[in-house]
């Protein structure tokens, strides 16, 4: 399972309805999200308060969403800025890409579609990872399908690694972290780097 609580998502939007069902999409997805209808109070909270993605409308009567994206980057040049806009036209987009947007979501979405962009930015900032159990439980399945593949037992693991069956097969299962150096030890007697062991995780 992907941990998002710890990614925190400033929302600008001027219309509360948007702010409010944008709020609660991204809380029922596990992100932890800020919602404000003045984009200068926004602003200014973003300069207290870290942020590692900003979704921005583009439309707003008080300030434009371009200027609030370039803003945000120069408080912060490592933020991630999305727009979502109702009127799209190949210059806006190219424009707020010039000043720092990441994505361009169009009005009105798909509430998957919104949640693909965010998880797609998140991404590119290495901001998701699995959550423990799940990671032990996926490393273990890793090895114990290309122990199996070679058909390779326990015991003859346990040799080449000198890790006991014990510590193996709770590996295996899941239900121990195993050190670097186990999975090192254990991936190398497997003739696979560690870094192909936990590929993708």
């Amino acid at each position: 399972m992907a941990v998002k609580h710890h990614i925190k998502v400033l929302v600008i939007d001027d219309d509360p309805s948007v702010c409010k069902t944008v709020g609660m999409l991204l809380e029922d997805n596990g992100f932890k999200p800020k919602t404000f209808t003045d984009p200068q109070a926004a602003i200014e909270h973003a300069a207290d308060e870290s942020y590692q993605i900003a979704l921005v409308d583009l439309r707003m009567p008080t300030l434009d969403g371009v200027e609030v994206v370039e803003r945000l980057k120069n408080i912060d040049e490592r933020m991630c800025c999305l727009v979502m806009t109702a009127y799209p036209n190949l210059d806006t987009a190219t424009e707020t890409m010039r000043r720092g947007t990441t994505d361009y979501i169009q009005k009105p979405f798909k509430d998957e579609e919104l949640i693909e962009a965010l998880d797609r930015a998140c991404r590119r900032l290495g901001l998701i990872y699995t959550d423990e159990s799940d990671l032990n439980r996926l490393i273990g399945q890793r090895i114990r399908q290309e122990r199996l593949r070679q058909n390779l037992t326990l015991r003859q693991l346990s040799d080449r690694t000198n890790l006991t069956t014990s510590q193996l097969s709770q590996v295996e299962l899941g239900k121990n972290a195993a050190s670097i150096w186990a999975l090192a030890r254990i991936s190398n007697s497997l003739g696979l780097r560690l870094a192909t062991l936990l590929s993708g995780l």
